[in-house]
């Protein structure tokens, strides 16, 4: 199977779907709402929010909603994972949003609305599309405003979904993610270095009959979690960590919607039986601190020394394993490492700066 198949058919859109009939006459199949659906949703059940700003006038806008929006696998995704909305950026409605009155500009057909005019950022431009996420009940707004214009397809705006849903913006800016993104989707070579990254399974690795020498980093992965391939596949097998990850870790991949049994240091793990029930070793590995993707690290004895349950480029995975590699962590915290780090490379900028203006 060839990579680009597997990432763009079976993990984007793993999962059943809901029945959906076309919400417009241009042929989506995404459940469109008003912003005011949205927000009520937003007060029981968070979801990142998809804001579609059209006109009657954007032919691409309806070309959007005849293509990449009438496809039912992503259709049934967004419909799952997203409260979508579409608003017309020339509404004569006034519209309240996250605490703020805004009405239209003026009465003339083509006069843009104040809401399209604050969260567009003043270019006007349809359609755009806005992904947002993490919202702050007490701050009242969300961490996550990701301003896209232009008309997307289903190859341009499967990676922004990923990296709005699954939180990758809390660690990684999205452009370098489109770019590793983009890597795994096309580099048929990455196969052949997951395999040389030597996985280990964790039913044989973490019983204590391992290699002593050697720190462990077990990867918490499933099917369903888009950006847990993808960091597999790019992050792991970056030829920053590749090398270093073999000398110096074992490398363990788990499951956590797993069948299997798992002895850890003796104590025994029995999986739920019920599909798609959370494996009970997953509790112990992360220290009650799980998300996706997340990377626990062990020491020699197996000990857990840290649980990082976030998305990792391959520069900061090679700040983490080098941290606990290095047994840096014996004598500074965390903090005071990457500090140093930071300082570093803002150090360095500068000085080829310097160079280059006096070319």
């Amino acid at each position: 199977m060839r990579l680009k198949t597997s990432f763009a058919l079976v993990f984007l859109f793993v999962g059943s779907f809901l029945n959906l009939k076309a919400q417009n006459d241009e042929g989506s199949k995404v459940k469109w709402m008003s912003i005011q659906e949205a927000m009520q949703k937003m007060q029981t059940q968070q979801r990142p929010i998809i804001f579609d700003f059209y006109t009657d006038w954007c032919g691409w806008c309806k070309h959007m909603m005849k293509t990449t929006y009438a496809n039912e696998s992503l259709a049934g995704y967004i419909n799952q994972n997203f409260y979508p909305v579409s608003f017309d950026a020339e509404s004569k409605d006034t519209i309240e949003f996250l605490g703020k009155i805004y009405k239209p500009t003026g009465k003339e057909k083509k006069a843009p609305h104040e809401l399209a005019v604050k969260l567009l950022n003043g270019s006007l431009m349809y359609p755009t599309t806005i992904f947002m996420n993490g919202f702050d009940k007490d701050k009242n707004n969300f961490n996550l405003n990701l301003l896209v214009p232009g008309y997307l397809d289903i190859d341009k705006i499967q990676p922004i979904l990923i990296f709005t849903l699954e939180n990758v913006y809390k660690s990684c800016g999205y452009s370098d993610f489109e770019k590793l993104y983009g890597k795994a989707m096309k580099d048929s070579t990455l196969i052949d270095l997951v395999k040389i990254t030597n996985w280990k399974s964790a039913t044989t690795q973490l019983d204590g009959n391992h290699q002593a020498n050697k720190k462990t980093i077990v990867f918490l992965e499933a099917e369903f979690c888009n950006s847990c391939k993808i960091m597999k596949s790019t992050s792991f097998t970056d030829s920053l960590n590749l090398e270093y990850l073999r000398t110096k870790f074992n490398c363990v991949n788990f499951n956590v919607l797993g069948t299997d049994t798992i002895n850890f240091k003796g104590q025994i793990f029995t999986p739920d039986s019920r599909p798609g029930s959370l494996h009970p070793f997953v509790q112990t590995i992360t220290r009650g601190n799980f998300g996706f993707p997340e990377i626990v690290i062990l020491d020699e004895k197996l000990e857990i020394l840290d649980a990082i349950p976030t998305y990792l480029n391959p520069e900061v995975l090679n700040d983490i394993i080098r941290f606990y590699g290095e047994n840096i962590y014996q004598k500074k915290a965390w903090k005071d490492y990457f500090n140093e780090l930071q300082a570093k490379k803002n150090i360095e900028i500068p000085k080829e700066k310097k160079s280059d203006e006096k070319k």
